[in-house]
């Protein structure tokens, strides 16, 4: 088939404020606060996050982190996240607003949840609930991969600007900053935080692991989970807590900063070390399997070593994880058997998931804008970074429940470009809200439509 022509004609390009002015550009959010509505979010906000002072006057803190999580989604960034929706009000109907907070207003509600007793721990509980309910609705399939759910825990150095932020610390190469960590349980990031002064990313970490190991509890996950963490946690305090008797977690855990791990990889025998062929970046690897005892450790663990040779290099590069899986897990036998490798080799692969796990960052990180935190007060970014982590799995939620196919991955800027901005009218009949898409691309009004209807099906 020949196509005709196509040329560029010269128009005359104007602007006019005429028009009735119920039309916003964000009318992909209606999907987000659809799936908000349908698991009852806004109403768990209201019961466990504490109310203001006084409850007659201003917005409430469900109006407030409402407006700060769907500002954040939108593109909007900081503390004034929610300034570009002040005028929306084709949106705020939408939203069951009729205004929304100011930059001001949003500092202030931020600053009071984080200096109350209930403020942060009712922020966590609401993103534990919302996570629980996502993974109810999610199929078992989907949240594992090679037969168990991936579960992840990592930080962050942020970046500050001045010197009255607290908490910071300097990490060398990166300046001063806050140490920033969460824990996901499959895509849904289940508890976040901040490192208190002087405490450092670990011991932040390990607070959170608790709550996210009775997260598991929960929803009947632990005995399918796998932790993967990297070597800044291969450590007797952190190991600890994934043993712990009655709770123990499966995991594969970095130890490339202990001194013990480096010398015994390097002295290690040529015998008892396996050929494995070449991977991506290296000519050469080989795999090793000992039993591992620090000083400070208690018991031996597993260990499992690998070495590299990339091109030119004379000496190996050594590498070293610990792991409480065992070589008769059924499993891992399974994964042994698809893929026809060794027990040494399948626990590598394993951890090698780790680093589609990272991704899960730059979600918040990047296209949420969270690089640098908007307040000088610790408790006041914990519970800032609480409404983004919310915000963040909700927009997980939409893309894996109400999406099909590749889109179910997508980034999260690219959901907010190919769903969130799509153009609609707002109109208000007998108490509903009617939303009527008015984008010129079709594709995304159908690709909308179609999510609206698996959202009121879930």
């Amino acid at each position: 088939m020949v196509n005709g022509l196509q040329r560029k004609r010269r128009v005359v390009v104007k602007t006019s404020d005429m028009g009735p002015g119920t039309t916003t550009a964000k009318g992909g959010i209606a999907l987000v606060e659809a799936l908000a509505n349908r698991l009852g979010v806004w109403g768990k906000c209201r019961k466990f996050l504490p109310a203001r002072r006084d409850p007659s006057q201003g917005f409430e803190v469900e109006a407030v982190v409402n407006c700060v999580a769907y500002g954040l989604l939108s593109g909007g960034r900081g503390l004034s996240a929610t300034e570009p929706m002040r005028g929306d009000v084709p949106l705020l109907k939408v939203l069951g607003l009729n205004r929304a907070p100011s930059a001001e207003t949003v500092e202030e509600v931020v600053k009071y949840l984080g200096g109350h007793e209930g403020g942060y721990s009712g922020a966590q509980r609401l993103i534990e609930w919302l996570c629980a309910q996502l993974i109810k609705r999610e199929r078992l399939c989907d949240l594992q991969r090679d037969g168990f759910v991936p579960c992840f825990g990592d930080g962050s150095h942020l970046e500050t600007q001045g010197k009255n932020f607290e908490g910071t610390t300097y990490h060398s190469g990166k300046g001063w900053g806050l140490d920033y960590c969460g824990v996901c349980v499959g895509p849904y990031m289940v508890s976040s935080g901040f490192a208190h002064q002087g405490e450092g990313e670990q011991k932040a970490l390990e607070r959170l692991l608790p709550g996210a190991i009775s997260f598991l509890e929960e929803t009947g996950l632990r005995s399918r989970a796998l932790m993967l963490l990297d070597s800044l946690y291969g450590h007797e305090s952190t190991l600890s807590i994934l043993e712990r008797e009655g709770h123990e977690v499966k995991y594969v855990v970095g130890v490339n900063n202990l001194s013990r791990v480096s010398s015994t990889l390097e002295d290690w025998p040529d015998e008892m070390w396996h050929s494995t062929g070449a991977v991506r970046g290296c000519k050469r690897t080989e795999v090793c399997s000992f039993w591992l005892q620090c000083d400070s450790w208690p018991a031996k663990r597993l260990c499992i070593g690998r070495r590299s040779w990339r091109e030119g290099d004379m000496f190996p590069h050594t590498f070293g994880v610990v792991t409480n899986l065992q070589r008769d897990d059924k499993r891992v036998r399974q994964f042994m058997s698809l893929h026809n490798i060794t027990f040494e080799q399948a626990i590598w692969r394993l951890y090698d998931r780790k680093q589609a796990q990272e991704n899960l960052w730059k979600d918040q990180l990047i296209d949420l804008g969270l690089h640098h935190p908007p307040c000088a007060k610790l408790s006041a970014n914990n519970i800032f970074y609480a409404i983004a982590t919310l915000a963040s799995n909700l927009a997980t939620g939409v893309r894996r429940l109400a999406l099909e196919g590749p889109q179910r991955s997508m980034r999260l800027w690219r959901f907010r470009r190919d769903l969130i901005d799509v153009a609609a009218t707002v109109m208000l009949h007998a108490r509903q809200v009617i939303v009527k898409l008015v984008d010129a691309r079709t594709v995304f009004r159908t690709q909308l439509h179609a999510a609206m209807l698996r959202v009121w099906r879930l």
